[in-house]
C-alpha cells in the first residue's frame, strides 16, 4: 500500500482535502438550492404574468409590444449576447382564430398539443424544453412559454465560474495549509540540523527550548538531556581508551624488553623448546603492543587531539615503496599499477604511511589466491583518489557497513591465521579525516574489492 513518506505534505494534503471536500459539499448544496430556487422564481413571475390585468384587455395591436416585454421580463435568466427568443407568445380566440403568435413559436409545441387548463407545464420542441402555462379571458386563449434552455445554460456557465473558483480556492487553501505546516515543523527541522552537525568533537551543542512552542518544549528538554549523557558517556569512554592505552605502554615495553633479554640469554640453539616458548610470547607481547598504540592513537582522535602536521609530501614515493614490498612478499599474484609521477598532498607521511600499508596490508591477506592486487591514483575535483583493490569473492553485505566498527572482522578473517584485531581500517578511517579526507569501500564490483583514499591535492 503506498504511503506518503513526507509528513508535512501528509499534513497539506489532509488539510486541503477536508477543506475542499466542505467547500464541495457546501457548493452541491447551494447549486441545488440555486437551481430550484432560480425554477420558482420563473415560475413565480411566469404565474404573475398570466395572472396580470393586462392580459384580459390587451387590443390586438398591442400583442407585439406584450411579446417583447415577456422577452425583456425573461432575458436575466438567458446568457449575455444570445440571439434565441427568451420567451413565446402564442393568442387564440375561439371564434376569430390564431390572433398573434411569436416569430420563434415552435410548431412542433401545436402538434404536442398545448396545455388546457390552469397550472404550469414543461413541453419540448425544436430541441427546445419551454415551461408554458395558460391564461384565458372570455374566448380568447394565451399561452406563454419561456425557453429552458437558456436558463439552464446561464445556469451551467454560472456554475463553471464558481467551480473554477473552487479550483483557485482550494490551491490557495493548499499554498496555505503547506506553509503552515511548514511553519509547524520548523521546530523540527532545528532539531533535525543540531542531530544532523554533531559529531564527536560537538557533542556540546544544546538546543534552546525558550523560543519553542510549548508542545515541542518538552521534545527539546529530552533531546538535551540525551546529548547530555551522551556526551558523558563519549568522554568517559574516550578518557578510559586514553588511561588505559597509556598505562600498558610501560608494563608493555618492560615485558618486551625482558623477554627480549631472556630470549638472547638462551642462545641460538640451547633449548629449542624454550626458545619457542620465548618467541611466541614476544610475538604476543609485540602484537599487544601495536594495539595498546592504535587504541592510544583512537582515543586522541575521539577527543579531538590528534594533531597533524600538515607539510607537503609526495605519496608516489610511499607508494612505490608499497609496491616493492608486495612484490618481495607476493611473488605469486600480480600487481598492477596505474600511479602518476607526483602524488602531492599535505598531511604527516608517517600517518598517511600507516595508512596505506594498512590497505595494502589487507589486500594481500584477503586477496584471492592466483589473484592480483593493484594500486591507482587518479585527480578529481581538486582530490587526489587513491584505489587500492585487490582480486576477491566480495564482501558480503551484511560486514560492508560494518568493516570500519572498531574490532569489527568478517567472518573468515576471525582465523588466527590472518593476523590483525579489527583496528586498522578504524584507524585509517580516522586518520584519513584529520587529513580532511574520507576511507570508504567502493561500490561492489564482481570480483574485486577496492579501498578508496581521498586526499585533498596540493
Amino acid at each position: 500500500m503506498f504511503r506518503l513518506r513526507s509528513f508535512r505534505l501528509r499534513i497539506a494534503l489532509t488539510a486541503t482535502a477536508t477543506a475542499l471536500a466542505g467547500i464541495l459539499a457546501l457548493s452541491v448544496a447551494a447549486s441545488l438550492t440555486i437551481v430550484h430556487r432560480r425554477a420558482t422564481i420563473i415560475d413565480r413571475m411566469l404565474s404573475a404574468h398570466l395572472a396580470g390585468p393586462g392580459f384580459q384587455a390587451t387590443p390586438q395591436a398591442l400583442w407585439p409590444a406584450t411579446d417583447a416585454q415577456l422577452n425583456a421580463s425573461f432575458s436575466a435568466f438567458a446568457p449575455d449576447g444570445t440571439t434565441e427568443a427568451y420567451a413565446i407568445l402564442r393568442v387564440d380566440d375561439a371564434r376569430l382564430g390564431p390572433l398573434y403568435r411569436s416569430p420563434g413559436w415552435p410548431r412542433e409545441l401545436d402538434g404536442a398539443g398545448l396545455p388546457d387548463g390552469a397550472g404550469l407545464h414543461t413541453m419540448d420542441g425544436a430541441g427546445r424544453s419551454w415551461r408554458i402555462g395558460q391564461a384565458s379571458s372570455g374566448p380568447v386563449t394565451i399561452w406563454v412559454g419561456v425557453n429552458r434552455n437558456l436558463s439552464d445554460a446561464q445556469l451551467r456557465a454560472s456554475l463553471t465560474r464558481f467551480g473554477v473558483a473552487v479550483l483557485v480556492l482550494a490551491a490557495l487553501i493548499g499554498a496555505l495549509a503547506w506553509y503552515l505546516a511548514g511553519r509547524a515543523m520548523r521546530p523540527v527541522r532545528h532539531l533535525t540540523d543540531v542531530i544532523v552537525g554533531l559529531d564527536a568533537n560537538q557533542l556540546d551543542q544544546r538546543v534552546s527550548a525558550a523560543e519553542e512552542d510549548v508542545e515541542f518544549a518538552q521534545l527539546v528538554t529530552v533531546f538535551n538531556a540525551m546529548l547530555d549523557r551522551l556526551q558523558r558517556s563519549f568522554l568517559q569512554a574516550a578518557r578510559f581508551s586514553g588511561d588505559a592505552a597509556h598505562e600498558l605502554k610501560t608494563p608493555l615495553a618492560i615485558l618486551q624488553g625482558e623477554l627480549e633479554r631472556h630470549f638472547a640469554r638462551a642462545g641460538a640453539g640451547a633449548d629449542p623448546v624454550l626458545e619457542q616458548g620465548l618467541a611466541d610470547m614476544l610475538d604476543e607481547v609485540r602484537r599487544l603492543d601495536s594495539i595498546v598504540r592504535k587504541l592510544l592513537l583512537l582515543a586522541r582522535a575521539d577527543a579531538g587531539q590528534l594533531a597533524i602536521p600538515l607539510c607537503p609530501l609526495n605519496l608516489r614515493a610511499t607508494l612505490d615503496e608499497l609496491a616493492e614490498d608486495i612484490s618481495l612478499l607476493d611473488v605469486e599474484r600480480p600487481l598492477h599499477l596505474a600511479l602518476p609521477d607526483r602524488i602531492g598532498v599535505r598531511g604527516d607521511a608517517e600517518l598517511l604511511g600507516q595508512v596505506l600499508q594498512n590497505l595494502v596490508s589487507n589486500a594481500v591477506k584477503y586477496g584471492s589466491p592466483g589473484g592480483w592486487i593493484s594500486l591507482a591514483a587518479r585527480a578529481k575535483d581538486g582530490h587526489w583518489v587513491i584505489d587500492v583493490a585487490n582480486a576477491s569473492n566480495g564482501i558480503a553485505a551484511e560486514h560492508r557497513l560494518r568493516l570500519f566498527d572498531r574490532f569489527y572482522r568478517a567472518d573468515q578473517a576471525h582465523q588466527r591465521r590472518v593476523p590483525g584485531v579489527g583496528l586498522g581500517l578504524s584507524l585509517a578511517r580516522d586518520i584519513a579525516v584529520a587529513h580532511g579526507g574520507t576511507l570508504d569501500l567502493a561500490a561492489p564490483v564482481a570480483g574485486q574489492v577496492c579501498f578508496r583514499l581521498t586526499l585533498p591535492a596540493v
